[in-house]
């Protein structure tokens, strides 16, 4: 069964207020990272702030839940994910939330899934586009439980609240999910306005009369209704809502920025007030509302720096079945979970690069225009070579036979223009003597000698997957549009 959601507009409440939850969301990161035992003894009057809902239960999530990852050391705490959601509306604390209520109109556009490692020495936070298509299990609802179906991901909140959200996301990924956070959009502008606003940056001057949004090129700080057209407006870059995200990650990472500014923590009239309005939008689970329990993650957490807080959005690709909506890439998600699921560091660190000449290698094998020649006398001989290196990465050009058959070495002739691609042949070729020749251009030739080695495999230095990836110490202009 196919189901199909409600278009946007459909949602309830003011229109240019319905995405804002994103960065609401942002509540989650800053009490959790930006708190420390100062913020939680203030926050302990407003603990009454926070509404509960308990969807932790097997009637509503089932028994086949991912399993649980332990802390390495009974000395370290155990991994925490923690699934952020979104509303446009939070009626009475919670209700509107639980698998019974009626939650009709309620969507959740983007969903957030922090992951807190055993260490506690960094912060993973994944976003996941709205218009991701993905199966939706069975959930509980008012009206008992719905029929599986494939759809865009936003519409699991609709059908069964986060309940039915969390079930999605645990049988998708197979990541367990420990807590969640409800935020809603009513207090983004007391949030925003509470840290005394939050620096942005565009790469030229917008004003886009729908939104309200009038900003100039570079960097501004925003308060109120400029900050929650910043974050939802599409007329900037391409307009696509990955695009939007990118820009959010941005927004976020320079709101956790202010937030941990010593301007914020050590002031208690904007402490208060940020503690004031972040509470008042939050609904939890009721073990992550106990005051004790954000107090120990907070004691964690709160010396993890921004450059080790990584935004990442699910790698995706466009739904070939409909251009508007994107599913993810499989095998880059599956990396993803996995390290996830066994708290690892993810993206992963490159492995080291091969060094030669006492220096790391920084030409990759494919992209060296590649020619080797015969100079051992021995039928096949370039043939043979070259079919090893092709095994190691690089692409041969020609095959043929050198000048002369009495080449006892092995060598590789190069320009100065390939001087870094002849490195890394050297790398691969153990022994290989490296020849000048000029007028070769960016080819490099291997002649191959009656001592010819084989060829071995090298790392080329390139650096750490960036794409979809960002640090909430990056700098806030780079970003598209």
């Amino acid at each position: 069964m196919t189901h199909t959601a409600q278009p946007e507009e459909a949602s309830s409440g003011h229109p240019r207020m319905r995405r804002t939850f994103r960065w609401l969301a942002v509540i989650v990161v800053l009490l959790v990272v930006a708190g420390g035992a100062t913020g939680f003894y203030l926050y302990q009057r407003f603990e009454g702030n926070i509404g509960q809902v308990d969807v932790f239960t097997t009637d509503v999530l089932g028994t086949d839940r991912p399993t649980k990852v332990a802390g390495p050391t009974d000395n370290e705490p155990e991994p925490l994910n923690i699934l952020v959601m979104g509303s446009d509306t939070r009626a009475g604390q919670g209700r509107g939330y639980g698998p019974e209520a009626e939650i009709t109109g309620a969507r959740s556009d983007t969903t957030l899934l922090v992951h807190l490692p055993a260490d506690r020495q960094s912060a993973l936070v994944v976003s996941i586009p709205r218009d991701t298509v993905l199966d939706v299990p069975s959930c509980k609802t008012q009206n008992g439980p719905s029929t599986p179906y494939t759809d865009r991901f936003n519409s699991a909140f609709s059908i069964g609240g986060p309940g039915c959200t969390i079930k999605t996301v645990e049988q998708n990924t197979g990541v367990f999910i420990d807590h969640f956070i409800i935020v809603d959009f009513s207090g983004f502008n007391d949030i925003v306005d509470a840290l005394g606003g939050v620096d942005v940056c565009l790469p030229e001057a917008v004003v886009e009369p729908k939104s309200g949004l009038d900003l100039q090129a570079g960097t501004t700080t925003v308060t109120g209704d400029q900050a929650l057209a910043f974050v939802r407006v599409r007329a900037i870059g391409t307009g696509s809502d990955i695009d939007r995200i990118d820009r959010q990650q941005a927004f976020l990472s320079s709101l956790i920025n202010k937030a941990k500014s010593s301007g914020t923590l050590l002031n208690p009239v904007k402490l208060v007030r940020f503690l004031e309005a972040a509470t008042k939008s939050l609904t939890t689970d009721p073990e992550l509302a106990n005051l004790n329990e954000m107090r120990q993650i907070a004691q964690d957490v709160r010396g993890i720096p921004p450059k080790d807080i990584t935004f990442v959005t699910t790698p995706w690709l466009v739904n070939p079945d409909d251009p508007n909506t994107v599913v993810w890439n499989e095998r880059k998600t599956n990396a993803l979970w996995s390290a996830i699921s066994n708290d690892e560091t993810y993206p992963p660190a490159p492995p080291e690069p091969t060094v030669v000449d006492g220096k790391p290698l920084t030409v990759l094998p494919s992209s060296i225009p590649l020619r080797v020649l015969n100079g051992s006398g021995v039928d096949g001989a370039a043939t043979t070579a070259a079919a090893d290196l092709g095994a190691k990465g690089y692409s041969t050009i020609s095959v043929g036979d050198a000048e002369s058959s009495n080449f006892i070495s092995t060598i590789i002739r190069y320009d100065e223009a390939g001087a870094d691609a002849a490195r890394t042949l050297a790398g691969s070729i153990p022994g290989a003597t490296r020849v000048l020749r000029p007028g070769l251009g960016t080819t490099v030739e291997v002649v191959v000698g009656d001592d010819w080695p084989g060829a071995k495999r090298v790392v080329v230095k390139k650096p750490r997957a960036t794409v979809g990836i960002r640090q909430a110490n990056d700098n806030i202009c780079n970003i598209p549009g």
